[in-house]
C-alpha cells in the first residue's frame, strides 16, 4: 500500500481529503504544518510516496513546499482555496507537480494522485526492470525475483508472466496468451489446457496460497488478469 503524507495548516478545520484518500486505497498520515511538526514531516518523507500540501496562504505554501522539493522528489500536490494565476506560478516555481483549486471532486483528487504515483514508479525504475510489488522481471537477464529470492522460471513460463506483467489489470484471454507465447496459430485446437497449465506452473512459483492469487487472478470464463 501506498503511503501519503498529507500535510494542512491547522487540523482544527473540517476536512475531508484524509477520508477521500484513504477510500481510495491508500496510507495517510496526517499532521498540520506548524512548526514544531516540521521535523516530524521532514521524517516521515522517507516513508511516504506523495506529499498533499492544503493550505490557503501561498507564501507559507511555497516556502514549504521548496524545503519538501529540496529534500526528495517524490509527486507534490497542493490543494488549495486560491485559483488565481499568479498563486499557481508561485506554487509551481516551488517544485510542485500539481495543484487542484477547490472545489475539487474525490474522484479527481485520487485519479490524480494514483497518475503521480505511477508516473513516478517508472521514472525511478531501474531500467530493464518490472516490478509489481514484491516481485521483481528482468527483462534482459531474465530473471524473476520475488521479495529478493530468485525464482527460477522456463521459457515459456517466463514468457508468459511477462506478457501479463506488461499488462497490469488488464484482462487477458487464454488465447492471447497462446498467440503471443507460442506464436502458432496453426494449434488453437489445444491452447485451453497448454495454457492453463503453464499459468499453473507459473502460480506455483510466485503466489504464497495458489487458491487465493495476489498476482494472477483469474476472470472466470474469459482468462486471467495480473494484479497491479
Amino acid at each position: 500500500m501506498h503511503n501519503i503524507l498529507l500535510l494542512r495548516e491547522k487540523l482544527d478545520g473540517n476536512s475531508h481529503v484524509k477520508d477521500y484518500v484513504q477510500l481510495g486505497g491508500y496510507s495517510v498520515v496526517e499532521m498540520d504544518m506548524s512548526s514544531q511538526n516540521r521535523n516530524k514531516a521532514m521524517e516521515l518523507l522517507q516513508r511516504s510516496n506523495l506529499v498533499l500540501v492544503e493550505c490557503s496562504r501561498v507564501q507559507i505554501c511555497f516556502e514549504l513546499c521548496r524545503q519538501i522539493r529540496d529534500l526528495t522528489q517524490i509527486p507534490i500536490i497542493v490543494l488549495s482555496e486560491c485559483n488565481g494565476e499568479w498563486e499557481k506560478i508561485k506554487i509551481f516555481e516551488a517544485g510542485v507537480d500539481d495543484y487542484l483549486a477547490e472545489p475539487y471532486s474525490q474522484m479527481e483528487l485520487v485519479a490524480r494522485i494514483r497518475t503521480h504515483i505511477e508516473r513516478y514508479d517508472r521514472l525511478t525504475r531501474p531500467f530493464g526492470i518490472l516490478k509489481i510489488r514484491e516481485l521483481e522481471i528482468n527483462l534482459y537477464e531474465r530473471r524473476v525475483h520475488m521479495r529478493g529470492e530468485q525464482i527460477l522460471m522456463r521459457l515459456k513460463e517466463f514468457d508468459i508472466l511477462l506478457y501479463m506483467a506488461q499488462r497490469p489489470n488488464e484482462v487477458v484471454t487464454k488465447e492471447d496468451i497462446y498467440l503471443a507465447v507460442w506464436k502458432d496459430n496453426q494449434a488453437l485446437h489445444n491452447f485451453y489446457n497448454t495454457v492453463a497449465v503453464h499459468v499453473k506452473r507459473v502460480r506455483e512459483k510466485i503466489e504464497e496460497d495458489i487458491d487465493n492469487p495476489q498476482y494472477i487472478q483469474t476472470v472466470w470464463g474469459v482468462g486471467y488478469r495480473m494484479k497491479g
